[in-house]
């Protein structure tokens, strides 16, 4: 237990991107389902229309549909990401790319003679169902630096007993005992004008191996079951830069900078189950309950370096410490259900529309030797229900081309979304539009994929949250068989 607690301490500052805290549970539970074009360009209604692989990640009933064997392959996904930030009033403007491969998958369907049930289901494949990459700048001048936090947890502390971010500050001499004082602090920087500059880059992304199983009964009712195997790999750098603004106002420093590494790994486990009833045959209604994923085993690295450049004679230009931690600790995210109708036209197209439930206030942390007490009452007073709208639609010009659009919408995760100034509350909206070509053994699909959403970003506490405006567009192209 001794080890947790020390970690906190360390961590403490950083309060967005350290381990074990409530962010951190509430990031590795959220989703942001990808996979085939189709599947994105029709606005992910699938779940209850089925008949696309990348629908089994929200309704495993979608397998039920399928009549003939199929593999579908998304090669292609670009993704340009642009972010307008506000920090203490100022603004930048970030933009960055990134290519990945959200879905792969195989369906494999059995038909039964001279029975009720139809056909035997059975899937195997991958989807992307949260990605995380994205780069962003914050620039302006705080009200408090870095280096105060530190002092605050440093006074009245021996020098032995000292934090591990305390003692980058000392070691890189941004930390110094006041005169005659064995256990009181200050630093250069604590009362300057500041400039402050901090560069995040965010990268990986949750894929989810799945094995799905269904049966179509009298083309009236599907079902499905799968287990799901989300495989979890995140890394966030900070680099935090601090300059005076007046150089007169230090002494001797020009800048010092703080950079921050966190890689977090790990897979977890979680059951779906679904179903589809088509009472009549222009109307279809669906389904689906997805348990709470229990990641068992999240490894996480952390390290973190001080660097601070001089300008005295005989000193050299920079000194540098870091320190490095390594820990475990195991995850249960929320349980998430939906439900969702859709109206079939004659063979010609269908409009779809489905809502999801999901309430973050179930997420929980756990570790053998600390009961993070402090932290999952934190969760439960921070976020709270997320209420998810998709709507979407294909329609087939010919009997081998199709035109789609689709729209989504989620609600703030925040419990008390109202005190997130100027909208800036995790709320996002979503747009899609798609064509594609299929004849009796293969399909070509693209789609288009627009999102706006705005949040706030905490560099570290005590400091005023940055406000991030981010435009993300993205591309994607798909192509399969079927046999």
């Amino acid at each position: 237990m001794k080890k947790y607690w020390f970690f906190l301490l360390c961590l403490g500052i950083f309060a967005s991107s350290v381990a074990q805290g409530d962010y951190e549970a509430f990031r590795f539970s959220q989703i942001d389902y990808m996979g085939t074009a189709r599947y994105l360009g029709a606005g992910g209604t699938f779940g209850t229309v089925g008949g696309d692989f990348s629908a089994l990640s929200t309704n495993p009933a979608a397998i039920g549909i399928y009549k003939r064997h199929e593999v579908s392959f998304t090669p292609l996904m670009l993704s340009f990401f642009k972010d307008n930030t506000i920090y203490n009033g100022t603004s930048n403007f970030t933009q960055n790319p990134k290519y990945t491969v959200p879905q792969c998958g195989l369906v494999v369907a059995t038909t039964i003679d001279d029975s009720g049930w139809k056909a035997w289901q059975f899937g195997f494949g991958y989807n992307r169902i949260m990605d995380y990459n994205n780069t962003f700048r914050l620039d302006g001048t705080p009200s408090t630096s870095f280096i105060n936090p530190i002092l605050a947890s440093a006074n009245g502390i021996g020098y032995s007993q000292l934090t591990a971010d305390a003692m980058l500050a000392w070691e890189t001499w941004m930390m110094d005992t006041l005169p005659g004082q064995t256990n009181r602090y200050r630093s250069p920087f604590s009362d300057a004008n500041l400039h402050q500059t901090a560069v995040v880059k965010q990268s990986g992304a949750i894929d989810e191996m799945s094995f799905t199983f269904g049966g179509n009964y009298n083309d009236k009712l599907y079902l499905g079951a799968s287990i799901g195997i989300p495989f979890l790999d995140y890394t966030e750098q900070t680099v935090l830069t601090e300059e005076p603004a007046d150089m007169d106002d230090l002494e001797g420093i020009t800048s010092y900078k703080v950079r921050t590494t966190q890689r977090d790994r790990g897979a977890g486990i979680n059951a779906k189950i679904g179903v589809i009833y088509q009472p009549v045959n222009f109307l279809r209604l669906s389904a689906g309950i997805q348990t709470p994923t229990y990641f068992w085993k999240i490894k996480d690295s952390y390290n973190r370096e001080m660097l601070s450049y001089w300008n005295i004679p005989g000193v050299s230009d920079n000194l540098r410490h870091e320190y490095t931690y390594n820990y475990q600790f195991a995850l249960t995210t929320p349980f998430r259900f939906n439900l969702g109708t859709a109206f079939l036209f004659n063979k010609r197209g269908f409009i779809s529309a489905e809502y999801e439930f999901n309430d973050f206030r179930m997420a929980t942390l756990l570790a053998n030797d600390y009961n993070f007490s402090d932290e999952n009452d934190m969760i439960r007073e921070k976020y709270g229900i997320c209420h998810s709208f998709r709507i979407g639609g294909e329609v087939n010009l010919t009997q081998k081309f199709a035109l789609r659009a689709g729209y989504n919408f989620k609600s703030s995760p925040y419990l008390n979304s109202s005190e997130w100034s100027e909208g800036f509350n995790g709320s996002a909206h979503y747009g899609s539009i798609g064509f594609g070509y299929r004849n009796k053994f293969m399909f070509l699909d693209f789609a288009y994929v627009l999102k706006f959403s705005k949040d706030n970003y905490t560099l570290y506490q005590p400091a005023a949250p940055a406000q991030i405006k981010n435009t993300t567009h993205r591309v994607a192209a798909t192509i399969g068989f079927k046999f």
